[in-house]
């Protein structure tokens, strides 16, 4: 075989190069592709019924020239303006619709060309025509002018339709407002414009508010506000008769106001317990006074209703009856306690009664030695209530009383004149004094002591302190005891107590009675001692205890209940021990 000849490689490149060129021109113009067409891009535009839009379009071209754009078929529901260029690949064109082709869709197409390559495929415009959207114009608020109760005032305004669709509804308003003149029904076309009118009847006084709603958008409302006066006003608008703490007949009065432009006749009722006049006149814009009071003889509380009427008129408010103030009358009148021998108390019965219409407090200004059993100061007496008391005299030096007992409650009191002959039995007594002249003592000028108060009790002690006026140097304790006389006769007697010390700190005196049993009461005068040795007159009688002992009560009935179930238990468990021995003892001899 032959062999081939060898080739050098820069042969071979230049030989390879050289039958690519001879291959390429010869199949150049039916192998290479030329440059595509340009393509343009649909469109959706929306554009208002009747109104035009601008639309913008656009094309894509590899050839690197400006595009140039042509309309290929025009739209049927509307027209195209001029195209408008707005750079190398983009321009603009005005579609205006024609109202009267309606709603609906409408469409046209454009194409797309350069120099030197051709006309694109066209592609298509689609344009949707709408309804522009309504604009509903109505007020936000409407405030009334004040008007009396049971009369109306009116209000006109207007909605409008600012927009391109139809509105249809119903304005609804809530009492007292009213439509007037139909229900309310609305129908605006774009820009139509349709007037409201609502009437404002108030039905009370006082100040409404609310909204009414357009029933087309219930987002929407609109304010409504106004105020229902009375003509006739009553003023305090709580009517109140007071009591003035005397007397029995409670009184008050009020003010009838005319806001309206007619002079008024007006009736006027109250409870029969209230006197009032039967009718009153009041002008225009202007007012009038009026008293009332209670009824004689009516001494209660009272809560009722006052009422003033006449023509279309009415109007009332709450009256208010205070309770008469407390009244006291006594029984007897006057008290005479007639003669006493010295350490013995002269006693007689009182009865108070409250003739009022509130609850009595008592409060009683007494002479020394004069007491009341039981203080009357401890519990009221209520309207109607009677009380008795025991009033008691009691001193232990000769004299004679003749002064009065001031009974008060509330703003009123009660004086009762009480008298006494304290007459010396022969014994005499042991609280200090000087004498002058036969049946004559000689006190010091120091007030005798009123109150005294306990600062610490216990079951065998007592402290005791009282106001000490700067006069008093010192202070004698006098303990009332009971001893007899020659005839057997048991009488009081004061016996000073030596034990009891008094001490002054600041401006009080204090002691301390120790010894005492529990629930020890002890009755005891006092008597103050100026720097020259002379006494005052004697305190009224003060009483005071130490602290009982809790008795201690044994639980007989606990230790009784305790010893029956004890008892129950025991018999119970004897049965039981009882039994198990005889069913032991049968099944021994039932055994062969």
């Amino acid at each position: 075989m032959r062999s081939l000849p060898s080739i050098s490689p820069r042969f071979f490149g230049v030989w390879f190069l050289a039958s690519v060129v001879v291959i390429w021109t010869g199949y150049a113009d039916i192998s290479l592709p030329s440059v595509p067409p340009p393509q343009p891009e649909p469109v959706r535009v929306k554009v208002y019924l009747g109104e035009s839009v601008e639309i913008p379009i656009s094309g894509v071209s590899r050839s690197g020239a400006g595009l140039q754009f042509l309309i290929r078929r025009k739209p049927v529901a509307g027209r195209l303006s001029e195209i408008r260029m707005t750079g190398p690949n983009t321009a603009t064109v005005t579609y205006t619709h024609d109202a009267h082709a309606g709603l609906g869709s409408d469409q046209f197409r454009y194409a797309a060309s350069a120099p030197g390559i051709g006309v694109s495929t066209p592609a298509t415009v689609t344009v949707n025509i709408v309804e522009r959207p309504s604009a509903f114009v109505a007020p936000a608020r409407l405030d009334f002018p004040d008007v009396a109760v049971g009369h109306s005032t009116r209000k006109t305004f207007d909605i409008r339709n600012d927009g391109g669709s139809h509105i249809d509804g119903r304005l609804i308003v809530p009492a007292p407002w009213k439509i007037v003149d139909g229900d309310g029904t609305y129908s605006l076309g774009p820009g139509e414009t349709q007037t409201l009118e609502i009437a404002f009847t108030p039905t009370d006084v006082r100040q409404f508010a609310d909204t009414a709603e357009f029933s087309h958008a219930p987002g929407i409302e609109l304010g409504l506000g106004g105020r229902g006066y009375a003509p006739i006003e009553i003023s305090p608008r709580v009517v109140h008769l007071e009591a003035d703490g005397h007397n029995e007949v409670r009184i008050g009065s009020f003010i009838l106001r005319n806001i309206s432009d007619e002079d008024r006749d007006l009736r006027i009722a109250a409870p029969p317990e209230i006197v009032v006049p039967e009718t009153a006149h009041v002008p225009a814009k202007s007012e009038s006074q009026i008293a009332l009071q209670t009824r004689p003889g009516f001494l209660g509380a009272l809560k009722g209703k006052l009422t003033a009427t006449g023509g279309d008129v009415g109007v009332e408010a709450p009256v208010q009856v205070a309770p008469a103030p407390a009244r006291l009358s006594i029984s007897p009148v006057a008290i005479d306690f007639g003669t006493i021998a010295v350490g013995r108390t002269g006693r007689e019965k009182i009865v108070l009664r409250n003739i009022g219409g509130s609850f009595a407090e008592v409060r009683v200004k007494a002479p020394d030695g004069v007491t009341f059993d039981p203080n009357p100061s401890y519990e009221a007496i209520a309207p109607g209530a009677s009380r008795e008391f025991t009033i008691s005299y009691a001193r232990p030096l000769p004299g004679r009383l003749s002064d009065t007992v001031v009974i008060e409650t509330g703003e009123t009191g009660l004086r009762l004149p009480v008298s006494a002959v304290l007459k010396e039995d022969g014994q005499a007594s042991n609280i200090p004094h000087v004498t002058t002249k036969p049946g004559e003592v000689a006190y010091n000028d120091i007030p005798p002591v009123e109150k005294i108060g306990v600062t610490r009790q216990t079951k065998t002690e007592l402290d005791l302190a009282w106001k000490k006026p700067p006069e008093a140097a010192k202070y004698l304790l006098f303990l009332r005891t009971i001893v007899f006389d020659s005839k057997g006769q048991a009488k009081f007697d004061y016996r000073r107590i030596d034990r009891a010390k008094v001490r002054f700190v600041r401006d009080e005196a204090r002691t301390t009675f120790v010894g005492l049993r529990p629930g020890e009461r002890i009755t005891f005068m006092i008597v103050a001692v100026d720097a020259s040795g002379t006494a005052s007159r004697p305190s009224q009688p003060f009483v005071v205890a130490t602290k009982p002992s809790i008795p201690v009560r044994f639980p007989w009935t606990l230790l009784a209940l305790v010893a029956i179930a004890a008892l129950a238990a025991l018999i119970v468990r004897e049965r039981r021990r009882t039994r198990a021995a005889s069913d032991a003892e049968f099944q021994r001899m039932s055994q062969p």
